[in-house]
This record gives C-alpha cells, structure tokens and sequence, in this order.
C-alpha cells in the first residue's frame, strides 16, 4: 500500500496535529534544551506522522470491516446463523422421525408399558406402607396391568366377533336405504349416476364386510403385541421397584430436569386415570342408551367408544359413527339423530364441563397443539400413535422444555392462553426464578383436587355445626 502524501491529509487531521504540537515540544525541551528546534522538527514530524497512520489504519480498519460484513454476509454466521440451526435442527427431526418410523411396533409398546408402569406407581408403594414384600408388590402391580389390557382386548374382539354375520343380515335393508337417498338426491335436481357408482364401489357391502372382517382379525390377532408389551411392563417393573438412589442423582445434577420428570409422572398418570374413570362412565351411559334403543351390538358399540376415548380431538367422533349409522340401517334416521343427540350431551356434559371440574387440567396443551401431535404420532407410530399422541407430546415438552429454564418460555406456546398467563404471574417463565412446584396427580395427598375435596369437607362440617348451633 502507498503511504499517504501530506497533501492527501485532511486538513481537520492537521489541525489536530497543529494543537497537540506545543505540548510535545514542551516535553521535547524538559529533556534536552540545546535540541529544542530539532525536538521541535521532530514532534511536528511525528504529529504528521501520527495522522498519516490513523488514515492509513482507519482505511484498513474501514476495509477490514468491510471484508468482515462480506464475510459475514457469506458465510451466514450472523445473519443466517439461526437460519443455519434451523435446517440442522429439521434435519436431526426428520432424521429421528425416521428413525422412529421404522421401530414402532418396539417403540409404541415399550412407552406405553412405560406410561402404565407409572400410573399403577401408587398402588405399588401402598403395598410397600402396608409392609408386603417388593417382590410381591411388583408381581401384583403387573399383574393388575396386564388383567385389565387382557380383559378390554378379550371383549372387544369377543365382542366383535359376529359383526360381519350380523352385518350380513342388514344386507338388504342397506342397498334399500342407498337407492333411497339417490332418489332422494335426484329429486333435489342433483345427477348422482357418477356418485351412485363411487358410492356403490366403496359402501358395496362385501367390501364393507371385508374391510370389518380384516379388522376384527387384526384385533384379535395382536397377541404378538400384548406378547411384547408384557414382557415390557415386567421388567420395566423390576428395574423401578425401588429408585431412591437414582432419583436423588438426578435431583442432585440436574434439578430442572428432575421436576420435569416429576411433574410428567403426575401428568401423564393422571391422565390414563381420568382417561379411564369418566371414559368407563360414558361408554357405560352410551352402552344403556343404545339397548333402549334396540342397537344391535350395544356391547360391540360401547366398548369401542371406551377405546376411542383415549384418542384425542376426534376419538369422540370416532366413537358416535358405527353405533350412528347401525341405528340408521336398523331403525331408521330418528334412531340414528337419537344416537347423535344423547352421545354428544353425554360427551359435553361428562368429559367437557364435569371432568375438568373435578380433577383439572391435567394434560395443559392447547387443543390445537393436541390435535397437531395426533396427526404427528399418527404418521409416526401408526394407530398406536393416535392413543399415545398425548403421552408421547407431554414426555418431549418435559425433556426439551421444561427441564430448562431457558427454554421454559417456549412452554407459552403450548398450552392455552389462560394457562400461560397464570404461569406468567406465578414466575414459571422468568429465567432467574427456578422452578420449585411438580405437577401432582389426585393420588397424591398434596394434589389440587385433594386439597379442594378437604376444604369441601371442611366447609360441610362447619355449616352442619352453625345449623346445630
């Protein structure tokens, strides 16, 4: 690089030079008074020279920083670098999505023995307070687990078992309900010979029946899955008869995660038994319902509303549909319009206003987040998916979300907006608080619902002793 001409010099440059001048002579002549002109020379000298090197080295400060931005600019490590994790991110997704596509029928199982393994939890330590042997508590804890899986998969497939025959029987009533709604349809000015024919390949009733037949041999044939699943909630038993040790390493290393791991237990028991209760009461109801109404396979029709149940969003309609459309070719459309109404101000009534009245909120996710990790799980895990679609959303939201305080915040996004504001107040989300609260089920004696089951006694007691006062 050519060095700087003094005429290339600013003159606000020389200026400066000029001002600081006296002082660097002054110093020049309390060193040596005989040399003060050449002192002189050379402070105005090295003034000049000062100047000349701040341009040059602010050009090359201008030019390297304009290098720097292009560099920047190319390479993306400031602007695009969120850009950048972004698409790592979605790779190391897609990847382990994949991953977890091609291992379902080990994964699905294993995380459900797991789930269920924590919900019968509280049954395992009353054993042990009431001073039975672990091996024994362990041994009945699997036991009640796999009796009750048996006992749902036993008689639903029982239960479906005659469906096909007894569909068969509907045969002719079916074709005579389709040519009605076409004649009902072409009286409205509406062509239906292209709907008759795509409606007549898929409602035909030997496909139906085939269609029924392959899935009551898929359901009784899923002795290969209980098979894997047993052997999952037995050893997953044995190994968490007894965690103290584990449980302090964690709470000792990480204690963010370890309340997150808590509070999933609580979540997640809380909502298999909940799940459970009130959908064993519906389908109940449903099952009264449709044997006053004369539905044929009202055991068939009422088991599978329990089986829906667990699935979130849409299981409810899932559930309606079979039962809805029996009483439509049994009875005719007033049956069918009854079906519809009882089953929908059951489901509102029961799962919509009372049970969350009574134990809560467990789950926490907003309806559009659930109804998203139903689709997710569904692709990714198959039919098993769509039963563990919440299970499986609240175990990530532990491990990704809420074992960190800097990632908590993302937690506002999941959950509905009364949730979140609550949270807020309470400093769930501000990142030099820890979080001290874990979620408890209504097993626990500290949990929310128990605490509002006390205060209701309390207050009972004292209004019947005011009235005998």
């Amino acid at each position: 690089m050519a060095a700087t001409r003094p005429g290339d010099i600013p003159r606000d440059r020389i200026a400066q030079a000029i001002n600081t001048l006296p002082t660097q002579v002054a110093g020049s002549r309390a060193g040596s008074d005989s040399g003060g002109e050449e002192s002189a020379g050379g402070a105005a000298s090295s003034a000049l020279g000062k100047v000349s090197d701040a341009e040059n080295s602010g050009g090359g400060d201008q030019s390297g920083s304009g290098n720097s931005e292009a560099g920047r600019g190319a390479d993306g490590s400031s602007g695009g670098d969120f850009g950048v994790k972004l698409l790592h991110a979605a790779a190391l997704l897609t990847i382990v999505c994949v991953g977890l596509y091609l291992i379902h029928d080990f994964v699905g199982p294993v995380f459900l023995a797991l789930t269920l393994v924590l919900t019968v939890r509280p049954v395992h330590r009353l054993l042990l307070r009431h001073h039975v042997p672990r091996w024994l508590s362990g041994t009945l804890t699997v036991s009640i687990i796999v009796v009750v899986l048996l006992a749902v998969v036993g008689l639903t497939a029982w239960s479906l078992a005659g469906l096909p025959r007894t569909l068969m029987s509907y045969e002719d009533k079916f074709t005579k309900l389709f040519q009605d709604t076409m004649t009902w349809l072409e009286s409205l000015g509406l062509s239906t010979d292209q709907l008759s024919q795509r409606l007549g390949d898929v409602l035909n009733m030997d496909t139906i029946i085939s269609l029924l037949s392959q899935a009551s041999g898929a359901l009784m044939s899923v002795g290969s899955l209980m098979f894997v699943l047993a052997l999952a909630i037995f050893f997953i038993t044995i190994d968490t008869l007894s965690v103290p040790a584990r449980a302090h390493i964690v709470r000792d290393h990480d204690p963010d995660l370890y309340r997150a791991l808590a509070s999933f237990e609580g979540r997640v028991r809380q909502y298999w038994l909940v799940a459970t209760l009130f959908g064993l009461l519906v389908s109940t109801l449903n099952y009264f319902v449709m044997m006053w109404l004369g539905i044929p396979l009202a055991l068939a029709w009422a088991l599978w509303t329990f089986v829906t149940n667990y699935i979130p969003n849409i299981g409810f309609i899932l559930g309606v549909i079979p039962p809805a459309l029996m009483g439509l070719v049994d009875s005719g459309p007033a049956t069918a319009l009854w079906i519809l109404v009882i089953f929908t101000f059951l489901n509102v009534t029961i799962q919509g206003v009372l049970q969350p009245k009574i134990v809560g909120d467990a789950v926490g996710l907003s309806t559009t987040v659930t109804f998203l990790s139903l689709l997710f799980w569904a692709v990714v895990l198959g039919p098993l998916g769509t039963i563990l679609a919440v299970p499986l959303t609240l175990f990530i939201k532990a491990i990704f979300v809420d074992s960190s305080s800097r990632s908590r915040w993302v937690e506002a996004f999941l959950v509905p907006e009364s949730n979140a504001k609550t949270r807020a107040d309470r400093g769930v989300y501000d990142l030099d608080e820890p979080v001290r609260e874990i979620y408890r089920d209504f097993t626990s004696r500290d949990s929310e619902v128990r605490t509002k089951m006390r205060d209701l006694r309390k207050i009972s007691r004292r209004r019947k002793k005011g009235i005998r006062g």
